[in-house]
Parts: C-alpha cells; structure tokens; sequence
C-alpha cells in the first residue's frame, strides 16, 4: 500500500502528462488500459501504438487491451503485470491502479536513466555467411513469439466470450425451466378444478 505522500506524488506526476480524457477518478479513467498506453507512450512514443487500444465500456474489450499492453509494451521495459493485476484494474478494485501506475513510475524513470544498449555488433571475425542467418533466425524466432503470444490473448478472449455466452444461456435455460414449471402447476390446477363435480 501507498501512504498518503506517494499517492499526492503519483497523482501528481499523472496530472503532468497530457491524456485524452479528463481525469475524474482515477480507477475508473484507467480501467480500459488506454490512459495507461497513453502514460508509456508519453514517455516511450515509439514503444506505443496508440490506435492499438480503444475506449472500452465491456470487460472484455478492457481485458483486451490490457493483455495487448501487457504483452506488446510493458515486458519490454520489465513492467509486466499478473493476470490478477489486470482483473483487479479492469474491475476498479481500490489501490489497484495506483500499485500499477507507481511500479510503471519506476520502470519508466529507470528505463530513462538507464536505457538498454543497442544490439551487439557482429565481430568482424564472423564469417559473413552466417550472419545473415543469425539476424534473419532471431528476427523469426521474436516474431514467432510475438505471433504466439498474440494468438494467446485471442484465444483467452474467445474462451472469455464463450463463458459470458455459456452464462447468458444458462440463466435462460433456468428462466425456461422455471416458465414450464409454473405452466405445469396451472395445468395441474385447471384440471383438478374441471374434475370438481
């Protein structure tokens, strides 16, 4: 937990970045990922695409967006968040996006102050066949694991949306249910009136 001076720094710190929303609570602004893309990318704007995240009112979309983040910018910069994190963001729980925003804090102050080095030049006593091979190899294997983490979120989103789906018929299998329990009982009561002498 914050104590009171960090969460008057954070907040702070958030009201000098220029956002495309006005900032009324601060749980709720962030809770679809945007405004947090848009904190990073004020600080790392080639790190970013912000059309990579739009506004979001469902769960599903905020979730999104939120892996997309997670996976496309903050690994990058050693920011990466748990799948509870995310959940507890997305549902505005207390403290929840002030944890966030405080860690994101560091790692960004970090990543200024000491940004990573360039790539390592190849030694000139590499024989020149193989270089090719080796760039062309890691270039395939980051994007084979940028592909495969992408199909993960997507397929995290179906199996999302297919439970909401499985909920949604449930609950009206057991509105059905309960409509032929209670047309049955007047049935009943109809025929037991008709039988009456």
């Amino acid at each position: 937990m914050l104590d009171d001076d960090q969460l008057q720094q954070l907040y702070a710190w958030v009201d000098e970045i220029p956002l495309s929303r006005p900032k009324r609570n601060i749980a709720r602004d962030f809770a679809d990922g945007v405004l947090a893309a848009e904190v990073v990318a004020h600080a790392l704007p080639k790190l970013v695409d912000l059309h990579n995240y739009p506004a979001a009112n469902s769960m599903r979309q905020k979730l999104y967006n939120w892996d997309t983040l997670n996976v496309r910018v903050l690994r990058k910069i050693n920011a990466a968040i748990t799948r509870a994190e995310i959940e507890g963001i997305c549902q505005c729980q207390p403290g929840a996006i002030e944890k966030f925003l405080h860690g994101l804090r560091l790692k960004l102050d970090r990543h200024k102050r000491d940004p990573p080095p360039p790539p390592p030049a190849h030694a000139k006593s590499t024989p020149p066949d193989r270089q090719p091979r080796t760039s062309y190899t890691r270039g395939r294997e980051a994007l084979q694991q940028e592909v495969d983490q992408e199909l993960l979120i997507e397929k995290e989103q179906e199996i999302h949306e297919l439970r909401e789906t499985i909920d949604i018929l449930e609950q009206k299998v057991a509105k059905l249910e309960q409509l032929v329990r209670l047309k049955d009982a007047k049935i009943q009561k109809l025929r037991e009136a008709a039988g009456r002498p």
